[in-house]
């Protein structure tokens, strides 16, 4: 479970020119959605929060790095608007600051274990994660999303639990962010 984040605009022509590929019939490769609400306009799905992980970000045409998502905001600012998926709206530094703070969380250590996974009751041996002493950790919350999908395809094959479908994430996850604590993907998701 976790938050949606959208920029909003009803600039069409801002929505074409940096997030879709003109061609000679019109336009690909958009990267928004065309929507009735919370008025006629454009979304830009900008990032999801969810608890445990740190914020998952989707790379743009125009902006792979939050310093670039601000700088970009800031220069369009008067044609563009950030909601979350509730319809709530915010400023530029409500959602910066709800980023960070999100982000910024309290680490706290894990390990990979490979055995019944004790909240489904279910007796059946999973390849998930639990708490662990500081020495044992392998990844810490809040979760770095290149990490995990690193560690757990190690954990997996040192398990013997490899299912190469489930552990291979084919270069969806695109990079870290250097200035802030956040990850990128490649490509639309929610």
């Amino acid at each position: 479970m976790g938050t949606n984040f959208y920029m909003f605009t009803k600039n069409k022509k801002l929505a074409h020119e940096y997030f879709a590929k003109k061609e000679c019939w019109g336009f690909s490769e958009k990267e928004y959605e065309l929507v009735d609400d919370p008025e006629l306009g454009y979304w830009i799905h900008l990032n999801k929060c969810s608890c445990g992980w740190k914020p998952l970000f989707q790379v743009h045409k125009a902006f792979r790095t939050f310093l670039e998502l601000e700088m970009f905001y800031k220069r369009h600012e008067k044609k563009l608007k950030i909601y979350d998926e509730y319809g709530e709206l915010y400023t530029w530094e409500e959602y910066k600051q709800r980023i960070v703070a999100h982000a910024n969380r309290q680490p706290e250590p894990m390990k990979w274990v490979y055995d019944e996974e004790k909240m489904f009751n279910d007796n059946k041996k999973t390849l998930h994660t639990e708490t662990c002493l500081p020495e044992e950790a392998e990844l810490w919350i809040p979760f770095d999303h290149l990490l995990y999908a690193k560690t757990e395809r190690e954990a997996a094959q040192r398990f013997k639990c490899f299912d190469y479908g489930r552990y291979d994430h084919c270069g969806f996850y695109s990079h870290n962010d250097a200035e802030y604590p956040v990850d990128w993907v490649n490509g639309d998701f929610s």
